[in-house]
């Protein structure tokens, strides 16, 4: 009886431990993720940054300043 219940609790025992693996592997599964989400953010907000500064470059009132200020210079040149 007694070596029944001490292989039991062994096995018992195993399988906890091994559920405890699994468990562990998930938690490292979510960390890495949470990290490639914040990344993938951070590379987002970089990009809307750069898309804003395109959208600034190429506006109309900004292409019409450059213009003006190369004819300027081509008037001062002449």
């Amino acid at each position: 009886m007694s070596r029944k219940l001490i292989l039991s609790i062994l096995i018992l025992s195993f399988a906890f431990l091994e559920l405890l693996a699994v468990r562990q592997e998930q938690i490292n599964t979510v960390h890495e993720m949470a990290q490639l989400h914040h990344a993938i953010d951070r590379g987002n907000d970089v990009i809307n940054a750069l898309s804003i500064k395109i959208e600034i470059a190429c506006s109309p009132s900004r292409i019409q300043q450059s213009v003006a200020f190369t004819e300027r210079i081509d008037e001062l040149a002449d």
